[in-house]
């Protein structure tokens, strides 16, 4: 951090640049603010994601972004992206057992975006900067500095130096994910009971994509493609309970590999397939947070809590609450009352309890197979059942400003 970033006293410090980090940041600075948003990461950087953007996701980046389409300003910046028509669910007792499947379409002219994650990010920083935010990558938030009761800063380590340096600000968002330094600092979040990772990689060569993303559910495992441009596709595998983690970790690529081709309808499609680059893991995924909101602090995307990554609905959640949050820090920093910052996290709290309820019930049903699978062919049999949950899962029911 240069010493002159490191010697102003900013309005806000964000802590985290990912999609909840920049979108809040962006917000922020376009209101008036002076922002500072760090990260630990060099840039740019992969994560460990399924690398789709739900239709709730896509609305909402075109509403805080101009009202152009997704799809258009990624074609301006030359980022490869694939349009997201819908998805298929498939479930089996095993690969080569009788599958179950249940397929829905987004319609209404609604769509989701597969793309990589450090080329989304990276636009997303971008349009933080030009907006007039302070970026410094390569230096991590570490803890929250409190004085007579009152947050006053935050103490930064830059990866250069590793030597603490605090940085003056009148509010703090943790946006750094489920593993929140903000939220530990604040003694806000916890693990959850859930014990279950997953396993991302990139695919080159796999036959078939057909612009739905791809779930493949049997026993404790989960395995996701979506394309995302260019003839690649993200394959991620979810793995629950800790004898199938001990099995993935000897070799990731080998494993999902072995994993996919278990598969009958997958077999064929992956003769030619070839993991490019590295395995990433990450998990496990639940985590706790009592509250995503103090005072002068706020928690946005996966620092405010996290379930079950199965739905794909992080990267909404992520936007949709910076979205929530960016008015209430506007109005604690403007009137010096931190009642909107409560308000904040209730709005949040019941905009996503729902799909919270639905990610446990998708969760823990599909650990009873025969239930499982019944239940798919029950919602498949009924076009209104169908729709409702396509709705759900994609977010692309109203939102309330």
């Amino acid at each position: 951090m240069s010493s002159e970033a490191l010697e102003r006293k900013y309005d806000v410090v964000v802590a985290g640049a990912g999609p909840a980090g920049s979108v809040l940041s962006r917000l922020l600075a376009l209101q008036g603010a002076k922002v500072l948003m760090v990260d630990a990461a060099p840039f740019p950087r992969r994560k460990p994601c399924g690398e789709s953007l739900n239709p709730g996701a896509v609305q909402t980046l075109s509403r805080l972004y101009d009202g152009r389409q997704a799809d258009e300003w990624l074609h301006e910046a030359s980022i490869p992206h694939s349009v997201l028509t819908g998805w298929q669910l498939n479930s089996a007792a095993s690969g080569s057992g009788r599958m179950t499947t249940l397929a829905a379409s987004f319609g209404d002219n609604r769509y989701g975006i597969g793309c990589k994650r450090e080329l989304l990010d990276g636009w997303l920083i971008e349009q933080a900067y030009r907006a007039g935010v302070v970026f410094e990558e390569k230096t991590k938030a570490e803890r929250l500095i409190w004085e007579n009761g009152r947050l006053t800063g935050v103490e930064v380590r830059r990866t250069s130096d590793q030597r603490p340096q605090l940085v003056r600000t009148q509010m703090v968002a943790g946006a750094d994910g489920i593993r929140s330094a903000v939220a530990r600092s604040a003694d806000l979040s916890r693990f959850g009971k859930l014990r279950k990772a997953a396993l991302t990689a990139r695919l080159n060569g796999i036959e078939g994509l057909s612009g739905k993303v791809e779930l493949y559910v049997s026993g404790d495992r989960v395995i996701g493609l979506a394309p995302i441009g260019g003839g690649q596709a993200n394959m991620t595998v979810a793995l629950r309970g800790r004898k199938a983690m001990e099995g993935a970790a000897a070799g990731k690529s080998a494993y999902m590999m072995s994993e996919a081709r278990q598969w009958e309808a997958l077999k064929e499609r992956f003769h030619h397939a070839e993991i490019e680059g590295e395995v990433l893991a990450c998990g496990p995924f639940e985590r706790i947070v009592r509250s995503a909101a103090l005072e002068g602090m706020v928690l946005v995307g996966d620092a405010a809590g996290y379930y079950d990554p199965m739905t794909g609905q992080g990267i909404y959640r992520a936007l949709r609450s910076a979205e929530l949050a960016a008015p209430a820090l506007m109005d604690a920093l403007q009137t010096g009352s931190h009642r909107s910052l409560q308000w904040y996290n209730r709005q949040r709290l019941t905009e996503f309890a729902g799909s919270l309820r639905l990610q446990k019930l998708i969760e823990q049903a599909s650990r009873h197979e025969r239930l499982w699978r019944a239940g798919l062919r029950v919602i498949g049999a009924s076009e209104a059942l169908t729709n409702r949950l396509v709705a759900a899962i994609g977010d692309s029911r109203p939102v309330h400003r």
